[in-house]
């Protein structure tokens, strides 16, 4: 794969983020990475990176070199705001989520308004993309989680940890594809400069379909605990959190009991014939949770 003069990641210190610096590094690319709060990431000898403190709110008279390679880490709406300075690009790949897709009929009316703004977004970019004659690609993974810092399977494995206990909606049956951050890397870096990657989107599941109580079993066993599983039914559970919200001042959605039992899987095949995409189970073992 011909190496480009340069690749900018926008959101590198994000979860996907050191993954695909990581790869990157490997790769031998020479990259800068964008950040608001610039960190040391650890990869190989390999390392051509440099650093850039970058206020998205705040981006000053930065526009993209010409020729450069985008990978947006961002949250859609936010490479929205700052398409206007990527006009020279070569190529964008943004990150995106199966979410347009399972939550765009969610009870939640804020869930709901912020995956028609993603979808509003996601089309914009691609207008935007093909306007100023810039390849494009989107991927949207699924329940991504990874190092034990993504708001899925990290939070439930913090809660089981805290408390020893997990609450599902019952019976729990919906279907889930947990999927690494590293995979999703995996992917992203093998659409640079990839012809048949150009002017599409990936759908990016896990290794693993499992329903989302077997799911919440793995990582009771991950955290060597016997599973304590609480079943109750999803209305009561809503009510409940509706209290606990007033209480602690929060702001979780009912709906994700809902979704317990909801499928989201979603088929990878053209992900794994074009970016080579075979991504991992869910270890019980070492799930790096």
């Amino acid at each position: 794969m011909p190496k480009p003069k340069n690749v900018i990641i926008m959101g590198a210190t994000s979860l996907i983020g050191p993954y695909v610096c990581s790869r990157l590094a490997d790769e031998g690319f020479i990259v800068e990475c964008f950040s608001r709060k610039p960190k040391i990431i650890k990869c190989s000898s390999k390392l051509t990176f440099r650093w850039r403190e970058f206020d998205i709110k705040n981006p000053g008279d930065w526009h993209a070199p010409a020729g450069v390679i985008i990978i947006s880490l961002l949250p859609l709406q936010i490479l929205f705001q700052l398409l206007p300075r990527l006009k020279k690009a070569d190529q964008i790949i943004a990150l995106s989520t199966t979410s347009v897709f399972t939550k765009i009929q969610s009870n939640d009316r804020k869930e709901r308004n912020l995956i028609n703004c993603m979808i509003s977004c996601e089309r914009e970019i691609i207008k935007f993309s093909t306007n100023f004659k810039i390849n494009w690609t989107i991927m949207r993974p699924t329940l991504v989680y990874g190092a034990g810092q993504d708001n899925n399977i990290s939070a439930i494995s913090y809660f089981i940890k805290k408390f020893g206990f997990f609450i599902v909606a019952r019976p729990a049956s919906g279907l889930r594809q947990p999927v690494h951050a590293d995979d999703v890397a995996q992917a992203i870096v093998a659409a640079i400069n990839n012809k048949d990657a150009s002017n599409t989107s990936f759908n990016l599941g896990g290794g693993e379909t499992l329903t989302y109580l077997n799911m919440v079993k793995r990582i009771f066993e991950s955290t060597g605990r016997r599973p304590i599983i609480i079943y109750l039914p999803s209305g009561l559970l809503s009510f409940a959190l509706y209290c606990f919200n007033l209480v602690f001042q929060s702001t979780y959605s009912p709906a994700l009991f809902y979704r317990m039992n909801q499928d989201f899987v979603f088929d990878f095949t053209p992900a794994n014939s074009i970016l080579r995409y075979n991504p991992r189970p869910l270890n019980n073992k070492k799930p790096d949770i």
